[in-house]
């Protein structure tokens, strides 16, 4: 049948896409200085065969053949063929050998990206992160040649975000982003104004060795539900939860003088780990088993991170795990410590900031990459766009200092043009799962604070988890939660939190 000849492409498919992500892992924590030029060569390879497979006119045939037939397929095969046929036609609107040319350029922007940021070197990096916009604008605007008349784009960009959050449309985002330009901004000198009056939060006294954080981190990620024989951490110059759904891979960075903020790190990755080795694994290997989007994906780890893990319960349940590992300071009381993790103050650093600022920085490289995609901005205007808006939205200058500006993220450069967003949609997605848990589990907030998280990580993996992408987006929320995405739930959250 068709629709086995095409499951049998796509499973080839998934090995080879096994391959370049453990390779990409090494290359993030285990390989030699040296080793890069070859790498990006042996993953560009991967790349190109991994198109030339699914560009394969005899494919066309087969989708007619197994759509002709989808009336015996049953409903998640079905949802199979839809998923494959999608993948089937992005992956043929763009051309391979400008598939192998992005490949080859973002992995050697990404790899100079480490030296030059932390020496805040932008004139170097300029010319390297230009080559990676101009193949992201190529790209953008072969998908939208392509798939416009079925898809409906409004514009090239629109059509790098469906590719990191399918269906998503910059009508939703923008709506959205809107709103939380105008509100956010009103609540973050309320919110400062209560912390001053609460008393702001000690901060940690003395370093403390790595070892003992990393013990503390794997603590945590069993009580968390990681499976360490199925998955291991490490350390990456940005963490990343990376692997394959049977073999996961995490890691983080260690700072002697600021644990607390790794090990919220850790718990970030490790919801996108439970979610990646949560989906089904009777769909392993084929496009209805794979993560919903990076949304969804961002949704799982801020549900670990912002929602579960910053709330009181949690931070009084591990405060004792904390002491065990790291020592008495008084920064590691129960009470300090959610002082520590709901501090509200404007700062440079996207990764590091708090549930109230956090979506400017979001918004802010949203806007910056839309108009450098769409021709209304280049690559040398970057550094004068991110001061200008940092100044507007948070009330901070970055002049001059590019390190801590456009430089700080590795998406850039890694070509992962279109994926901000899918972290302040994440956001708002789990904070809306979050309250239908709350429904389903009444005594939620209570079992957390036994650390009794099994009945929370039922929830999600029948809600969620298990579904993989046998739903679109809207309809995942509407059987999750009982309506499609609602700023309400995630502004309700943060009013709730933090005053």
């Amino acid at each position: 049948m068709s629709y086995q000849k095409l499951t049998k492409t796509f499973h080839r498919l998934a090995q080879l896409e096994h391959a370049g992500a453990m390779l990409g892992w090494d290359q993030q924590v285990m390989m030699p200085a040296k080793g890069n030029e070859a790498r990006g060569e042996a993953l560009a390879e991967l790349s190109v065969l991994s198109t030339e497979i699914i560009q394969q006119p005899a494919l066309a045939d087969a989708f007619a053949a197994a759509e002709a037939d989808a009336d015996n397929l049953e409903p998640w095969q079905q949802a199979n063929l839809r998923e494959m046929r999608e993948q089937w036609k992005k992956a043929n609107a763009i051309p391979a050998d400008l598939v192998e040319a992005k490949a080859l350029t973002t992995n050697e922007c990404e790899y100079a990206w480490r030296s030059l940021r932390p020496a805040n070197d932008w004139k170097s990096f300029e010319p390297k992160l230009k080559k990676v916009f101009d193949l992201c604008r190529e790209e953008a605007q072969a998908l939208h040649s392509a798939l416009n008349d079925e898809k409906g784009y409004v514009n090239a960009y629109e059509a790098l975000l469906d590719i990191y959050d399918p269906g998503t449309r910059l009508s939703r985002v923008d709506a959205v982003f809107a709103e939380l330009k105008t509100e956010l901004p009103a609540l973050l000198p309320q919110v400062m104004e209560k912390q001053r009056a609460d008393g702001l939060p000690a901060v940690q006294q003395a370093p403390v060795d790595k070892s003992h954080q990393i013990a503390l981190a794997k603590d945590i990620m069993a009580t968390l539900g990681f499976d360490f024989d199925a998955g291991r951490l490490d350390e990456a110059a940005h963490p990343f939860s990376g692997g394959v759904s049977t073999d996961s891979r995490i890691t983080t960075r260690y700072s002697d003088t600021n644990v607390v903020e790794g090990l919220m790190g850790i718990i970030h990755e490790t919801g996108h780990s439970r979610y990646e080795t949560g989906l089904n694994p009777n769909w392993r290997g084929q496009p209805v088993g794979q993560s919903m989007g990076m949304g969804v994906h961002e949704s799982q780890s801020l549900f670990f991170e912002m929602q579960m893990g910053r709330s009181a319960p949690f931070i009084d349940a591990i405060a004792p795990k904390v002491q065990q590992h790291l020592g008495n300071d008084p920064a590691f009381q129960a009470e300090n410590l959610r002082k520590l993790y709901t501090q509200v103050q404007p700062g440079l650093i996207r990764v590091n900031a708090d549930e109230v600022t956090y979506p400017m920085h979001v918004i802010l490289r949203y806007e910056i990459e839309r108009d450098v995609i769409l021709g209304d901005a280049e690559v040398s205007d970057i550094p004068e766009l991110w001061n200008q808006k940092m100044k507007d939205l948070l009330g901070l200058d970055t002049t001059g200092n590019y390190k801590d500006g456009p430089m700080q993220d590795v998406h850039w450069p890694a070509g992962a043009v279109g994926y901000f967003p899918s972290y302040t949609l994440g956001a708002m997605t789990a904070a809306q799962m979050h309250a239908a848990m709350v429904r389903a589990v009444p005594d939620a907030p209570e079992r957390v604070a036994r650390l009794d998280l099994k009945p929370i990580f039922a929830w999600l993996s029948d809600n969620v988890w298990l579904k993989g992408r046998s739903l679109n987006y809207d309809d995942l929320m509407i059987e999750a939660t009982g309506e499609t995405l609602n700023s309400r739930y995630f502004l309700e959250h943060i009013r709730s939190r933090y005053l």
